[in-house]
């Protein structure tokens, strides 16, 4: 019984791989039956944007830009935003998506700010719900400076640098503020992405309407503070909208739901196929992962986030 036992577990791993591999991968729940060669391809984007979302999405990409059934496809994002080389990446694979004559439409979910409007931007047309939270197109840079808690418990970080890359090399680092100079070289970096995030939005939304805003804005510290006027301009200037307003920016297209982006999709398919892709897990793969990490555990790879530089794209509460 129990050799019959472990055959059975060991035939049941063998045909879900056989079953995995003759799919590509992918799980295909149908939405709505109907002729194979109209599909409609639905596919979410979930949670903040980082390289494996950005990796499993290329796939997703690759795998029905060459499938001649699928002929548009939906994207649901909720996002918040995230990496900015993710981020590039997903937008980029629709942009391969549509060379290859499929139509593309978004359906926002509750938010799809910052990296997840970078996403969004190209897609041939962009629905949102009336209460999805959208635009922050903006770049920001964030790390934790540790100087003065080291300093407290007793412990001094040594930070030595090669002799030719004195000048640059950790300007930006958890024990030590930066200076005048590294801050300008790091706000030219931010705002050369900026640009490029503006630049992608204009070649996907080209009737955007612009507004001039101006605020004051209070800066420096101590006797060095004061109170500046800033002139910015929307939606470039990283506020995020509801959807009314979104529209009224050109942001978006229309306010519906994703029944409605998938209406969208079906435009000009006699008996539209819409099937639902997510990707398919192996049995040993399905186990490891219903194992739950508890608690903060201070490890290695927490230490290394906490104290890397990161130029995001992403909407965060002030």
């Amino acid at each position: 019984l129990i050799i019959v036992f472990i055959f059975s577990i060991l035939l049941n791993i063998s045909l879900m791989a056989s079953s995995t591999a003759a799919t590509g991968g992918w799980q295909r729940t149908t939405i709505e039956a109907g002729t194979l060669d109209q599909t409609v391809a639905v596919y979410d984007i979930t949670g903040t944007i980082n390289q494996k979302q950005a990796t499993l999405f290329a796939s997703f990409c690759s795998s029905v830009g060459q499938d001649e059934n699928v002929k548009s496809v939906v994207l649901r994002v909720n996002s918040p935003g995230g990496s900015v080389a993710a981020s590039d990446q997903m937008y980029y694979a629709v942009e391969l998506l549509k060379a290859k004559g499929k139509k593309v439409i978004v359906s926002m979910g509750a938010v799809a700010a910052s990296g997840g409007y970078y996403i969004s931007a190209g897609a041939d047309k962009i629905i949102a719900e009336p209460t999805t939270i959208t635009g922050s197109i903006g770049v920001i840079s964030m790390w934790l400076v540790l100087k003065d808690t080291m300093a407290k418990i007793g412990a001094e970080p040594i930070i030595m640098r090669s002799t030719n890359a004195k000048a640059w090399k950790a300007a930006m680092n958890s024990f030590e503020k930066p200076d005048d100079r590294q801050r300008a070289q790091l706000q030219k970096l931010l705002d050369d992405v900026q640009n490029r995030f503006e630049s992608v939005v204009s070649s996907g939304r080209p009737d955007l309407a612009f507004r001039d805003e101006s605020y004051q804005l209070v800066v420096g510290e101590g006797d060095q503070q004061r109170t500046i006027t800033h002139r910015s301009r929307e939606p470039f200037n990283g506020k995020v909208y509801l959807a009314d307003e979104a529209k009224q920016l050109g942001l978006i297209d229309e306010i519906g739901y994703l029944e409605q982006a998938i209406d969208a999709a079906k435009a000009g398919l006699a008996q539209p196929n819409v099937v639902r892709y997510s990707r398919r897990k192996g049995f040993m793969k399905q186990m490891l992962e219903s194992k739950a990490s508890v608690g903060l555990g201070l490890t290695i790879e927490t230490l290394d986030k906490l104290q890397t530089p990161r130029i995001m794209m992403i909407w965060k509460v002030d």
